[in-house]
C-alpha cells in the first residue's frame, strides 16, 4: 500500500461509536467510492482495529482498481489524540477499546502509508475550511452535536489541538454550576443538555411526571421509540415536554457558542451533527441565546451557521485532515532546508 507523497487519491475513514466510513477521495473532495462497516461486528478489543484495517485494505484495492495512486490515509476519531504521538487519550467514550492506542503507528505499520489521525470534529472543522463554508477564511470553529457535542478551532489558519489533544471541546464547557451530572465527571455541561442520548433522558425524565397525549401517540406507548428527531417533531406540534428540552438545549449550545465567541473571535461558527438537522427550530434559538450571552461588536462580526456538507462529511474531514498535515509538514521540512541553507 505504498503512497506516493506527491499526488494520487487519499483513504480516509471517520471512525463511529457504531460504525466506521471509509472513502477513496480526490484531494479536490470527489468521493469516488464509499463503504461503511460495523465498528464492533467483530465484538470488542482488537476486533475494531481489525475492522478498520480490513475497510482501509479494500478502499486501498478500489484505488487500485481506478488505477490511481494513493497518496495516505487520513482517520477521524471521538477521542483526543496526541498531535506529536499519535495515540488516541483515554476519554473516548463511544469506543474505549481504542483508548491509549497509538492509532498513528499502528496504521503506519500496518499498511507502509503516510497516516495522519486526528479527533474527528478537528477533522469536520478542516472539511468546512477546505471544501465548505468556510473558505477562505482564517478564523474558524467547528460544533458538531451528535452522540456527544464536540468542537473544533481554526485559529489564525492553523488547526489548534492544544498540549494534549483537548482543544476546543466545547461540549465540556459548564454551563450550569449545579446542573445535570456529565461523564467526564463535571455537572451542566454544554452535553449534558444538547447531546442526542441527553436529549432523550431529559425527555423520558419529564414524562414520567408529566404524561403527554402527544408522546403517547408518536411512540404508540414505547419510550424506547423516543428519539432526537421524534423530540422535534414533538416541539413542532407544541408538546409542552419537548419545547422545554429544545429551549434548554438551545440555551446551552447558545451559551456555549457565546463562549467560543468571546474566547476565539471567530469569523464563523459551524454547527453540524445529527441533532442539528433539526433545522432552524434549534438554530434560530441557538443564534439568538449566543447574541444574549456574547460581547456585543465580537458576536456581530461572527456568521453562526449550519453545516452544508453531505452525510459523507466524516470522510471528507479525514481527507482535510490528511492534506491539512501533508501541508504542515511542507512547511516544516522547506522551514528547515532554509535554515540549514544559511
Amino acid at each position: 500500500m505504498n503512497g506516493d507523497p506527491d499526488r494520487g487519491v487519499i483513504l480516509a475513514v471517520d471512525v463511529g461509536g457504531t460504525g466506521l466510513a471509509g472513502g477513496v477521495v480526490d484531494p479536490d473532495g470527489t468521493i469516488l467510492s464509499a463503504h461503511t462497516v460495523a465498528t464492533e461486528r467483530r465484538g470488542r478489543g482488537e476486533g475494531v482495529l481489525r475492522n478498520l484495517l480490513e475497510l482501509v485494505t479494500g478502499l486501498a484495492n478500489d484505488a487500485r482498481m481506478f488505477r490511481l495512486p494513493v497518496r495516505g490515509l487520513g482517520v477521524g476519531v471521538p477521542g483526543a489524540v496526541g498531535e506529536d504521538t499519535g495515540r488516541i487519550g483515554t476519554d473516548i467514550q463511544n469506543i474505549p477499546e481504542l483508548a491509549n492506542v497509538p492509532l498513528r503507528s499502528v496504521l503506519q505499520e500496518a499498511t507502509g502509508l503516510r497516516v495522519a489521525v486526528d479527533n474527528d470534529v478537528n477533522a469536520l472543522c478542516l472539511a468546512e475550511w477546505r471544501f465548505g463554508q468556510a473558505q477562505g477564511l482564517r478564523h474558524v470553529a467547528m460544533v458538531a452535536v451528535g452522540t456527544g457535542v464536540g468542537g473544533g478551532l481554526i485559529l489564525n489558519g492553523s488547526l489548534v489541538r492544544g498540549a494534549s489533544g483537548y482543544a476546543g471541546e466545547i461540549g465540556h464547557i459548564t454551563v450550569d454550576m449545579d446542573g445535570r451530572p456529565c461523564f467526564c465527571g463535571s455537572r451542566g455541561c454544554v452535553k449534558a443538555y444538547a447531546s442526542g442520548p441527553d436529549l432523550v433522558a431529559q425527555v423520558r425524565e419529564l414524562l414520567e411526571a408529566t404524561p403527554s397525549p402527544v408522546w403517547a401517540e408518536l411512540t404508540a406507548g414505547d419510550p424506547g421509540r423516543i428519539d432526537p428527531p421524534l423530540l422535534f417533531r414533538a416541539a413542532d406540534r407544541g408538546d409542552a415536554v419537548a419545547e422545554a428540552v429544545v429551549a434548554k438545549a438551545a440555551q446551552a449550545l447558545g451559551a456555549g457558542v457565546a463562549a467560543l465567541v468571546n474566547l476565539c473571535n471567530p469569523e464563523m461558527i459551524i454547527l453540524g451533527g445529527g441533532v442539528m438537522e433539526a433545522g432552524e427550530i434549534l438554530m434560530e434559538p441557538v443564534r439568538r441565546w449566543a447574541k444574549f450571552y456574547a460581547f456585543e461588536r465580537a458576536v456581530g462580526g461572527t456568521r453562526i451557521v449550519r453545516s452544508g456538507l453531505s452525510k459523507q462529511s466524516g470522510i471528507l474531514g479525514a481527507t482535510a485532515l490528511f492534506l491539512y498535515d501533508e501541508h504542515r509538514r511542507h512547511e516544516r521540512l522547506g522551514t528547515r532546508h532554509a535554515r540549514d541553507a544559511m
